[in-house]
């Protein structure tokens, strides 16, 4: 599943190519926007804003609408110039956003829906989403809120729940710990304030990294680019040389990544 870094950094892209421009060719197959008609609704209308939340993308337009992506496993934006070929088939296409010489193209997307823009508040996805990681103003007292609501649960699990702190995924709940040098398996409550925002700044810094990169990318050498514990379990810590290791975590039973010696 995309992580916020992916989301942030499609926005940023969208906006370079459609904010503050009229709609000029809509394409709307998914079919939450069959049902709504979203095609006319949207043709024509200027773009007002597009924002990332934590994992999900909001197109603002000048109509008091809003279009709601969630990319989910296999969702993707590109961005294409009129007339350059597509990188996925045409039929993958869930909706285009055409501007100028330029079209957005949502392949795959399971979630996209067209909402009023003053009714946001009742999508229950958006709703109850915790504080984004990636914001500009970040509300730590709500993040220390949040993670406080169960103690026993284990921090590695707690990262990953999106009404806690959003845009976390399975790749950055990793390295974030690893970096923070903090046990992903012990619970929220043995861990003191301090602990608890020093691993949001963590994951705030390096996942503004991934945002400028277009990769998440934590470890940058010597040697080639890539990750201080993701995916390489019985690999030796780029830290103190022992064997990085990986059990499942939480409800979900997410791969999680840690090195034993480091992480206590």
């Amino acid at each position: 599943m995309p992580e916020g870094h992916t989301i942030h950094r499609a926005a940023l892209r969208l906006r370079t190519v459609l904010l503050d421009q009229p709609l000029e060719r809509v394409q709307a197959r998914g079919a939450k926007l069959v049902e709504a008609r979203a095609a006319p609704k949207l043709d024509g209308a200027i773009v007002t804003g597009i924002e990332a939340r934590g994992k999900h993308l909001l197109v603002h337009v000048d109509r008091g609408l809003t279009i709601h992506s969630h990319l989910r496993m296999d969702g993707v934006w590109h961005l294409y110039r009129v007339g350059e070929p597509w990188k996925r088939a045409r039929v993958r296409a869930w909706l285009v956003l055409g501007s100028g010489e330029w079209d957005a193209v949502n392949f795959d997307g399971p979630i996209l829906e067209l909402h009023h823009t003053d009714r946001l508040d009742l999508v229950h996805s958006l709703a109850t989403l915790g504080p984004d990681v990636l914001a500009d103003e970040f509300d730590g007292h709500e993040y220390l809120r949040r993670m406080r609501r169960d103690d026993a649960r284990e921090i590695g699990d707690a990262l990953l729940d999106q009404s806690l702190v959003a845009g976390i995924g399975n790749i950055y709940k990793s390295e974030t710990l690893m970096l923070a040098l903090v046990d992903p398996f012990r619970p929220v409550g043995d861990l003191d304030d301090e602990t608890l925002l020093r691993i949001r700044e963590t994951a705030t810094r390096i996942m503004r990294d991934g945002v400028l990169d277009a990769r998440a990318i934590t470890w940058k050498g010597p040697g080639p680019p890539g990750r201080w514990v993701y995916s390489r379990a019985g690999q030796r810590c780029r830290r103190c040389g022992g064997l990085i290791q990986s059990h499942a975590q939480g409800e979900n039973q997410r791969t999680t990544y840690w090195c034993p010696r480091c992480q206590r």
